[in-house]
Parts: C-alpha cells; sequence; structure tokens
C-alpha cells in the first residue's frame, strides 16, 4: 500500500533497519520515525492508516468547493505517531493550492519538514498572541505562523494533546484560513463521498 519510506524532515530515502519497522536511518538527520506514504490515496488506505493511529488524521469539513484530497502519510506503524492528510484545489486568490494538516507526537519531526524548520519541534515559535484559529473536532485551536521559506505558509498549534501543523503553497493560500476552518478528524468518519484527487506536489517534505 505505501511507498518506500522517506525521512520525515526531508524526504531523503531511508535505510530501514533490520527487524525494525518503528526505526530507520537518514544521512543527513541519522536515525528518524520512517514516513510512508501512498502512490495513489484511497478511503480504503485512509481506513488502513487510521484503524489504529495514535494520532487524528485532520481534513477540513466540509472541503472548500473544487478541492480533493490528494495524497496520505504516516509516521511510524503500527499505531501511527504521526498523519499527513494532503488537499488540493483552487487557491483564494487564483491559480492552485495545497494544504498539508499534520498530526503529530511531539519529537517526530514531521511538521517541522513541511515547514522547512531545522528541528523536531517548533519550539519558541509558540508564544505571544496566536495568529489564527480552526476548529478541531468541535474545539477552538489557536495556531500561530511559523517563520519559514517565502513559498509557503505554516502555522501550528495543538489538538487532542499533539502538535497540529497546517502548511500551505503558495503564502497567499493562507487566505485560506480568514474564516474559520474546520476540521474532522477521520478516525471519527471517513464519508463515503470524501473527494480524492491525484497525488499532491508537495506530499513528501522538502519537495
Amino acid at each position: 500500500m505505501s511507498a518506500s519510506p522517506v525521512c520525515p524532515r526531508c524526504g531523503e530515502p531511508l535505510v530501514v533497519r533490520h527487524g525494525s519497522e518503528a526505526q530507520a536511518w537518514c544521512h543527513l538527520h541519522g536515525a528518524v520515525t520512517p514516513l510512508h506514504h501512498t502512490a495513489l490515496v484511497a478511503h480504503d488506505a485512509i481506513a488502513a492508516v487510521t484503524a489504529d493511529a495514535r494520532v487524528p488524521a485532520w481534513v477540513p469539513d466540509p472541503v472548500p468547493p473544487g478541492w480533493a484530497v490528494t495524497g496520505l502519510a504516516w509516521g511510524g506503524e503500527p499505531g501511527a505517531r504521526a498523519i499527513v492528510v494532503d488537499c488540493a484545489g483552487p487557491a483564494p486568490l487564483g491559480g492552485s493550492a495545497e494544504l498539508v494538516l499534520v498530526a503529530e507526537e511531539p519529537g517526530t519531526g514531521v511538521g517541522c519538514g513541511y515547514a522547512g524548520l531545522p528541528g523536531l519541534d517548533p519550539g519558541d515559535v509558540i508564544s505571544g498572541p496566536s495568529s489564527v484559529d480552526v476548529k478541531a473536532a468541535g474545539q477552538h485551536a489557536p495556531l500561530w505562523a511559523v517563520p519559514t521559506s517565502d513559498d509557503r505558509a505554516a502555522f501550528v498549534g495543538e489538538a487532542y494533546g499533539v502538535w497540529l501543523w497546517l502548511v500551505m503553497w503558495p503564502m497567499d493560500a493562507a487566505w485560506l484560513l480568514v474564516e474559520q476552518l474546520e476540521l474532522l478528524d477521520l478516525r471519527d468518519r471517513i464519508y463515503p463521498d470524501l473527494p480524492l484527487g491525484p497525488p499532491g506536489e508537495h506530499l513528501v517534505p522538502g519537495r
């Protein structure tokens, strides 16, 4: 079901240590939690990954008009410690946009990989007043803007006791958050008409 695992921090192919699916080796970052991803997202793949996941699998609810879920990635198995849902569709200001939603336990480095940050966790980024907020499974979740490269916008906060990241391309796709975004945890419900699309350009971190 999954393509070859990659580093959650840079997207480079990994060497999986013999006898261990929970740890692999990146020539840049050393021992990491391998990030698996699907070559083509499908409802049964989402169901399989979320069945025993330790973190939420967030998706906009409702999915914005013209948008679709275009990718799925997860770190650690069995019992994913990080889940990535990639979505794509029309950008608020014209053109196309891509949104990556990450839920991860601290210390996995997945969200930082997509945001282009060097560490495993956001650290001092979360301070002062929040920038925006979303509703995650009905709960208010403030998010803080993350300093990143000028090709994307990134926000991080907390929901369900783990990190919640929203990373989007291009930067002006952040206009998606002008109206409060509501998120559904796919562990609770995978609706049969969830729109699916071809793999997104940024499903693998570092791209």
